[in-house]
């Protein structure tokens, strides 16, 4: 028994005829085994079109991807911009007790709480604790803190303290209480600002 497998049932005979002349008593069984269509290609091998259905299908599931990953990008922008306001708020606090420490007296501020973007408070801060009116003028008198050039407004002088969104830092004390310290965290809503103050 002779088992032949081909994939075009017209060659079988070609295969038998390599064989020779063989005894009558030897049967053969032929195999064929259909070559599938490629993808998109009908039964004659000619190409098909994607449907409407399926360019819909692959539309949306990309606007979902990009949507979700968009998002995301989002909300961790923003996380890192409240942790930044977290710690430059924190580090002008830490200034401003440095400044009492020699000098017995807070930096002077009046910018209201009640308000948003004045830099009123902020430029009186800026030059007691660098000393100067702008970052890039020699201090006369002792610099008790160092910005990052991205925390610094330069388009104006005096210079003041600015947030990761661009807002000016709050900043008000009478010179012996501590000072309060804030950013609008873009101009929300008082529950989201970030203070030196304790949250009720």
């Amino acid at each position: 028994m002779i088992e032949i497998t081909t994939s075009n049932s017209t060659n079988v005979n070609e295969l038998l005829f390599d064989f020779g002349n063989l005894p009558d008593e030897v049967k053969f069984i032929t195999m064929t085994t259909p070559t599938l269509p490629p993808f998109h290609q009908n039964k004659n091998g000619s190409p098909c079109a994607f449907t409407l259905v399926e360019l819909l299908a692959v539309v949306t599931i990309i606007g979902i991807l990009a949507g979700l990953t968009l998002g995301a990008a989002g909300a961790v922008r923003r996380h890192g911009a409240s942790s930044t306001a977290k710690a430059e708020v924190a580090a002008l606090q830490a200034a401003c007790d440095r400044y009492y420490a020699d000098n017995n007296e807070y930096p002077i501020g009046t910018a209201d709480p009640t308000k948003t973007n004045t830099p009123a408070g902020a430029t009186s801060l800026f030059t007691s604790l660098l000393g100067s009116a702008t970052l890039t003028t020699a201090p006369t008198s002792k610099r008790y803190f160092e910005p990052k050039p991205a925390m610094v407004y330069t388009n104006g002088s005096p210079n003041y303290f600015v947030d990761p969104w661009g807002y000016a830092y709050g900043y008000n004390s009478d010179k012996t209480n501590a000072p309060l310290i804030w950013s609008t965290a873009g101009g929300g809503n008082t529950n989201k600002w970030i203070t030196s103050w304790p949250k009720m």
